[in-house]
This record gives C-alpha cells, sequence and structure tokens, in this order.
C-alpha cells in the first residue's frame, strides 16, 4: 500500500507537526529541571524538531508516536489524536479571557469559588477581600516557573467542546493552566494559544492512532491467551472501536501491531477484520 493512502494529507499539515513539536519541547524541560544550558536546550529543541524528517514521509510515525510518548507517558495526556483529527481544524492566535474557562477547578479557581471561566478568575482574585489568594499564588506559579529552563512562552493547548452537533461557546485549556494563572497576574487581558475547532462528528476522524496503544493490546491479549484465558472476543471489540475511524490507525494496527506468525495475534487480527467488516470496512490481514 502506498504511504500517501494510508498516511493522510492533513498529518503533514505543517501547524499540527508544529503544535505537536512545541508540546513536546515544553514538556521536555520538566523532564530534565535541572539542565537549564541555553545552548543544549536550542540543541534539544532541534532534535525534538528533527523528528519529523521532511525527506522521509514515514517520520510521522516517529513524530507523533514519540509526543504520545511524552504526554500520555510522563502527563497522562493523550493529545495526539486530537492534534491529528481530520474534524478538528487548528489555529494559532490570542485568546480572550471571556473565551477561556481553565481546565478543572484546582488551585486558586476552587479556592476563590467561581466558575472556570479566566475572567470571573481574573475579577474575582484582584478583589481587596481576595488579598491573600493572590499573594500565596503569585508565590506558587513564581516558584513553578523557576523549577525548570525557562518554558513560559509556549503556547497553551485549548479546545472547544463539541456535544451532538452543538459547538460551545467557550475555550477549555487542556494543557498550560499554570500559564493561564500567570497571565492573569501579569494584568495581561489575553494569552497565545492553538486552538482546536470541532467541524464535524465524530470529532476524531482520521486522527493518529498512536502505535503504543495498539502494540498494548495485542500484547496483554497474547499474555492471557499464554495462560489459558481467552480475551479475543473483549480486546478485539476495543480494537475494532479504537481504529474504526482511522485508517492510519488499522494500517498500524494490521501491519506493525500483530506478528502473524503468532497464532494468538494471527487470531485476533482475523477477529478485529471481521467486526470492521459488519460495518463494510475491509482491512487486509
Amino acid at each position: 500500500m502506498k504511504t500517501d493512502n494510508v498516511f493522510l494529507p492533513h498529518l503533514y499539515e505543517p501547524l499540527r507537526q508544529k503544535i505537536a513539536i512545541q508540546y513536546a519541547q515544553q514538556e521536555s524541560r520538566k523532564l530534565f529541571p535541572f539542565l537549564r544550558d541555553t545552548v543544549a536546550w536550542k540543541e534539544i529543541d532541534n532534535s525534538i524538531a528533527s523528528w519529523r524528517d521532511i525527506n522521509d514521509k514515514l517520520s510521522i510515525r516517529t513524530l507523533y508516536n514519540d509526543v504520545h510518548g511524552i504526554s500520555m507517558g510522563f502527563r497522562l495526556k493523550s493529545l495526539v489524536p486530537w492534534v491529528t483529527s481530520a474534524n478538528i481544524r487548528w489555529s494559532e492566535r490570542e485568546v480572550t479571557f471571556d473565551e477561556l474557562w481553565f481546565g478543572g477547578r484546582f488551585g486558586p479557581v476552587k479556592r476563590l469559588n467561581v466558575p472556570e471561566r479566566a475572567s470571573e478568575v481574573k475579577k474575582a482574585i484582584l478583589k481587596p477581600e481576595n488579598k491573600k489568594i493572590l499573594e500565596e499564588t503569585k508565590n506558587i506559579v513564581a516558584r513553578e516557573s523557576e523549577t525548570t529552563a525557562p518554558r513560559d512562552d509556549f503556547p497553551i493547548f485549548v479546545m472547544r467542546k463539541f456535544h451532538y452537533g452543538n459547538l460551545e461557546k467557550t475555550l477549555r485549556v487542556i494543557d498550560g493552566n499554570r500559564r493561564l494563572v500567570q497571565a492573569i497576574l501579569n494584568g495581561k487581558e489575553t494569552i497565545r494559544a492553538v486552538v482546536g475547532e470541532p467541524i464535524a462528528e465524530p470529532v476524531l476522524y482520521e486522527h493518529w492512532m498512536p502505535t503504543q496503544i495498539l502494540v498494548d493490546l495485542v500484547f496483554w491479549h497474547e499474555e492471557q491467551s499464554r495462560i489459558g484465558r481467552d480475551i479475543t472476543e473483549e480486546t478485539a471489540k476495543v480494537i475494532a472501536e479504537l481504529i474504526r475511524d482511522t485508517s492510519a490507525g488499522r494500517e498500524e494496527f494490521a501491519k506493525r501491531s500483530v506478528h502473524k506468525e503468532e497464532k494468538s495475534h494471527r487470531i485476533l487480527l482475523e477477529e478485529v477484520a471481521r467486526l470492521l467488516l459488519k460495518d463494510n470496512i475491509i482491512m487486509e490481514v
């Protein structure tokens, strides 16, 4: 099968790749908090950028799988499917606090007992009666900023929610809550963000399915088979759902996650293919 037919054109869009690379660069600073050499970080950033080799179309696998390894393995955030979905349009722009909502009720948001809307948090934290919370938040944010090499200039990561065909008016922070608090404390009215806008359903469609997830499922199915536990049906149902809407995911499962010489792998592959065929999705086995 030709590369162009497997790795869809939108996976190569410069902005999607930039978002993935920037996230990995920013998070890498947390992996090596005591490394403060600016020259060293320039080299590391360049190395991360090279995960996408413009001369090798298949290096798209390396880029998105490596970024998934950092985002999920290190931060428990599954960002790659969102960044790569054909049904999400991405942009990078200044976003006003009226548009933004924090990712949850944490820290000052919880203590102030206000909605997670950034403009509401800003209004509340500057009230005289909340002076103590303001000062404590400033100290916490300052300490957090100093725990690694500078990383505060990276844009935050936000998405608009999409429910049953209806777009919400607000944008939810997926990554960058601390940087948003810092922007509020610095008196800003906007913050630089990469913004995901769902444009159709399913929101996750023709996205990159991280190969690690599929390999893990195949591994656990094999181990359970080895000790006499038949979980083929259950595992196949999960895999079929994961790759139903992504042709790249189906390719990664059939060509890279299973080894056909292994009986348990072959049985699992055939069962997944059978389930997908019910929806007229043909997967080579």
